[in-house]
């Protein structure tokens, strides 16, 4: 618990430094980072459960979707076709004996793809979507209300972590994850509706200068209402890799990060809330 409280704290400082630092350009490149490394290890799941993917084209289809999207908005999709145009035509170049094998990695490389990079990439439309940029004084509105995703997805992590070890008795869904329980559960969707008002709160009470909102609303309780649906799809993402995981045989997704895991094990639960948020934020729109 203390190498997982030293990991998370180091972390997301060093995270939270760059965005300060170079705003919507640094946190593109870390979700990048983040979104490449995560798809490196779901194709290693796969590949242990005996759907083995072309790692290499799909690899670099999804490095380049996210940087494309942020610095040509809406090219993004583009680049997920054209990456599955040419790996799906690559099957020609094979000799006939290869070529069997390489068109049954299509499925994995596709599925890792859209499961991972595509949906991650919604942080990048939520940036666009909102068009505030930030300045040297303060947030766009589309940069906090991504990050404003991720504390909320990121805080139904640590309040079910902290709840279920504390109160934790009944079982949630023990054949896919052992040590997830209902009071976790509550816990994190407390946690979730809370920092999701808490935010807000703060920051038009106490900081209204930190965030340029433009013409959008987003007071408290609305934080409260979307954070709680934000948590409930962390929770369903964070299921999803649960079960991949148990299925391969793998407590982890892997070492990278002492105390927690893999990237995956750091990403899950912002895969599903990443389009959750830009859904939500078509809602707010002016």
């Amino acid at each position: 618990m203390l190498i997982r409280t030293l990991s998370t704290t180091v972390l997301w400082s060093l995270m939270g430094a760059v965005v300060y630092s170079t705003k919507e350009a640094g946190a593109m490149w870390i979700l990048n980072l983040c979104s490449t490394l995560t798809l490196f290890e779901i194709y290693t799941i796969l590949g242990r459960l005996g759907f083995a993917a072309n790692r290499m084209s799909g690899l670099i289809t999804g490095g380049c979707m996210i940087p494309v999207a942020f610095y040509f908005p809406g090219a993004g999709v583009d680049v997920l076709a054209i990456g599955a145009l040419l790996t799906s035509a690559a099957c020609v170049l094979f000799p006939q004996a290869q070529r069997g094998m390489y068109v049954k990695r299509l499925m994995p490389t596709f599925f890792g793809l859209l499961y991972v990079t595509f949906l991650l990439h919604y942080f990048v439309q939520i940036i666009q979507f909102a068009e505030v940029e930030s300045t040297d004084e303060s947030l766009g509105f589309g940069l906090f209300f991504s990050l404003w995703v991720v504390v909320v997805a990121k805080f139904s992590d640590i309040g079910a972590l902290l709840i279920g070890k504390m109160i934790g008795r009944t079982k949630m869904a023990p054949s896919i994850s052992p040590g997830k329980t209902i009071e976790g559960l509550i816990g994190g969707l407390a946690a979730s509706s809370g920092i999701g008002a808490l935010i807000p709160w703060l920051i038009l009470n106490y900081m209204p200068m930190v965030v340029n909102f433009g013409s959008f609303d987003f007071s408290p309780s609305q934080g409260a209402v979307w954070g709680l649906l934000i948590a409930v799809t962390s929770v369903i993402g964070d299921l999803i890799a649960s079960v991949l995981k148990r299925l391969a045989g793998m407590k982890d997704s892997g070492g990278a990060i002492p105390g927690i895991g893999g990237l995956l094990d750091l990403t899950d639960s912002l895969i599903l809330a990443a389009p959750t948020g830009y859904f939500i934020l078509l809602i707010l729109q002016p």
